[in-house]
């Protein structure tokens, strides 16, 4: 408990000690004695100024007690705990000033209300307070708290300053100014409920120290706390870059020029840069040249930057360390080391596998980090992959390395796989790049060398007949043979029919196996020939008939594969492959075939018989070109044109001798000019005959109109060259006889009306 508390509760328990006293003191007073608070009193009081920390305000109150005794008073402010006035002294005067302290900080009027509790006597006699004069109430001012903005403590020689502060609204106030220094101008503006004011020094020529004073008084007359702004006046301002710098490599400092007036300055760097801050990181001095302008003064400063590189740290992210030597050693020069296991020696020692890193700083305060991973070598994984592997033939391996630790692993195969386990089935020099789960990587390789299977051939099936033998060789000469027969030799004689199979196995040990069937009949060897493959052309046939060899047992029984026919000779006219297999008496078979290949017969089509005008010559034409070509009328071209009537036929042969031909009949009408129409037409879109237009030559003017059964107009035109395509109105007409009415003016004048009946067929 602080002293303050300590005296306050001794005096509560000696005016609890009192009031017990007095209440079986004397039952008689003298009426004439009292205490009273003199009514005369001041009552507002103005806050203290220029005190220090806590201002203080003194208030003294007049009180009368009794003449020429001595007496006591307890009182309270505002409520507080009584206090006895004067302690134990007690008070030997009538009148006696009591004086009180007090202090307001708040920006309101504060109000204290003084009020005296009890009196007595020395013999503890109680005197009388009467009530109305037992308590006083007195108000202390807040205090004025003017505010100078735009302020700094210096200022140079002969220089003009503006400077803004703040008052009260209904304040007053007085501005001091040193010698030397004048006050231009001053004026005050009301701005939400506070008075601002603008104030303009000049100050003075030579260099000094000073100060200028701002006191505001406000509505009661109560003076602020008096302003002291302190002055420097000099000549010039001046520029502070600090000491030269020392950066770490990669880093950056900022340099800012500190200036020790408020102007408005412009600023020129070294590095042609004209910010008040620079950003800089290589080695160099930097200059600046700032100046004032509101009169031109310059003043220069400059600094060094050194860059000190950063200490290398040469530690591969991953180490292995040795089991039986497991010290770790950094052989840079630096200032000082610090290991993640707290370390700060160069050297540490590792005994098991984990995450480390290690601080290095050097004498320029540079550092540098780093973080790795170390791995004991007998946790380290082996690989374990044969140098050389044989393969033969087709055969595929999977190939997959043999690892000593089991855990998670990468695989990268030479093959880009990133599988564990990879399908070989090619030679060459394969290799795999493993990394464990703490990125520790070893790498495995292996070569596949491929021989080829032995290739045997024992030849096609065979037939052997009676008192026949067969040698069979299965080559590979220096391999390993096993036969079906037991016998181990390259070669083997077979007597008799059935399955002869062999494996054979090289060097290498790989094999193959070949299997030979043979069929043993009886009888004597006979063979079945057809002869050459035939080409003929599209339309003829060709005669086979077999030839036999040897002396087959007879009967023979003959069998066409594919044509159903039993009998030794055929003709074949179709395209195809065809064989035929004879049946001896022992039923021994034997079989050939034969190719029937087909040559495309040209196509010809002179087309329809042809009908048309004395003096008007026909071309014929019988296509398929590149051929040899025969006319009746003797030409031998694949056109001809001809101007009589009659029959004409060509015969066009082909480069492979396939001929072909076609006959037309050409006649002439005896009325010319001729103009008409066909007797029907079929508009079924196939592209022929599809529309019904006028026929005839020579002709200067037309006139066509097609009537149904009912006589109603379905098609009209002038043009001869425009045809009626069987439609009304967007709607095809029914199959029917229509009726026609032609018109037509030839060349010469003549005048032809021809009427009659057209079908309209699909």
């Amino acid at each position: 408990m602080s002293r303050k508390k300590n005296i306050f509760e001794f005096i509560r328990k000696q005016l609890s000690l009192f009031f017990v006293l007095l209440s079986v003191a004397f039952s008689s007073y003298s009426q004439q004695d009292t205490v009273r608070i003199d009514s005369d009193y001041q009552i507002m009081y103005c806050s203290a100024n220029n005190g220090e920390i806590l201002p203080m305000q003194e208030v003294q109150l007049l009180l009368e007690g009794p003449k020429d005794k001595k007496w006591y008073v307890s009182f309270s402010v505002n409520n507080s705990p009584a206090i006895i006035l004067n302690g134990n002294i007690g008070i030997h005067f009538m009148n006696f000033y009591m004086s009180l302290f007090f202090r307001n900080t708040s920006d309101q009027i504060k109000n204290y209300h003084i009020e005296l509790k009890k009196a007595w006597l020395a013999d503890f006699t109680p005197i009388v307070i009467p009530e109305d004069s037992k308590s006083a109430t007195i108000q202390v001012m807040p205090l004025a708290k003017p505010e100078i903005n735009d302020y700094f403590p210096k200022a140079k020689t002969n220089s003009t300053q503006n400077y803004s502060a703040q008052i009260s609204k209904n304040s007053s106030y007085e501005i001091w100014v040193p010698d030397g220094a004048s006050l231009i101008e001053h004026k005050s503006t009301i701005k939400d409920k506070k008075q601002e004011l603008d104030v303009k020094i000049k100050w003075p020529k030579n260099a000094t120290n000073n100060y200028f004073k701002l006191i505001e008084t406000d509505a009661f007359g109560c003076n602020s706390d008096t302003i002291f702004a302190g002055m420097e006046v000099v000549k010039s301002f001046t520029i502070d870059l600090g000491e030269n710098k020392n950066i770490c490599e990669g880093d950056s400092i900022v340099l800012s020029p500190e200036i020790d007036l408020p102007s408005d300055y412009s600023y020129l760097w070294s590095t042609g840069e004209v910010t008040k801050d620079i950003t800089v990181s290589k080695n160099g001095n930097y200059h600046v040249s700032v100046t004032d302008l509101t009169d031109n003064q310059e003043i220069k400063a400059d600094i060094d930057i050194v860059v000190h590189e950063k200490p290398s740290i040469k530690i591969e992210d991953r180490i292995i360390i040795d089991d039986n030597n497991p010290l770790f050693t950094l052989t840079d020069e630096a200032s000082s080391y610090l290991w993640s296991n707290g370390s700060t020696d160069s050297e540490i020692k590792i005994t098991e596998s984990g995450s480390y890193s290690i601080r290095v700083e050097s004498s320029h305060g540079c550092a540098n980090s780093k973080s790795f991973y170390a791995k004991m070598e007998s946790d380290l994984f082996n690989i374990h992959l044969p140098e050389l592997i044989h393969m033969c033939g087709n055969e595929k391996l999977n190939l997959e390395p043999n690892l000593n630790i089991n855990q998670e692993y990468q695989f990268e195969w030479s093959n880009g796989s990133t599988d564990s386990v990879i399908n070989i089935d090619e030679a060459g020099e394969y290799w795999v790049k493993i990394t464990d789960p703490d990125g520790f990587q070893k790498t495995g390789e292996t070569e596949v060398d491929y021989h080829p299977n032995p290739i045997i051939d024992l030849g096609s099936d065979r037939v052997l007949w009676d008192q026949d033998s067969i040698l069979l060789d299965a080559g590979n000469e220096g391999s390993d043979f096993i036969w079906n027969t037991g016998e181990t030799s390259q070669t083997i004689t077979a007597k008799s029919g059935g399955v002869f199979m062999v494996e054979v196995s090289d060097q290498y040990a790989c094999s193959n196996k070949d299997t030979l069937y043979i069929d043993h009949r009886k009888g004597e060897k006979f063979g079945v020939f057809l002869g050459d493959d035939q080409i003929i052309c599209s339309g003829d046939s060709v005669y086979v008939s077999p030839q036999l060899e040897g002396n087959p047992s007879l009967p023979l029984e003959y069998k066409w594969l594919g044509l159903n026919k039993n009998t030794a000779e055929v003709y074949l006219k179709n395209k195809g492959h065809y064989c035929l297999e004879i049946i001896d008496a022992n039923g021994n078979v034997e079989s050939d075939c034969i190719e029937i290949t087909m040559l495309s017969t040209p196509e010809i089509n002179l087309g329809q018989d042809l009908v048309s005008y004395p003096n008007q010559k026909i071309q014929l034409d019988a296509g398929t070109p590149n051929c040899f070509y025969k006319w009746s009328t003797g030409e031998i071209t694949q056109k001809i044109t001809l101007s009589t009537e009659g029959r004409f036929w060509v015969e066009v042969t082909t480069d492979q001798n396939c001929t072909s031909s076609d006959t037309i009949d050409i006649g002439f009408i005896e009325n010319y000019p001729f103009v008409g129409l066909p007797k029907a037409f079929t508009p079924n879109g196939d592209g022929h005959n599809d529309k019904l237009f006028i026929r005839g030559g020579d002709v200067k003017e037309a006139s066509l109109v097609i009537y149904n059964r009912l006589g109603h107009k379905l098609f009209e035109t002038s043009n001869i060259n425009t045809g009626w395509d069987g439609f009304f109105k967007g709607q095809l007409q029914d199959i029917d006889v229509y009726v026609y009415v032609l018109e037509v003016t030839f060349l010469d004048g003549k005048h032809v009306v021809k009427k009659g009946n057209v079908a309209l067929l699909r």
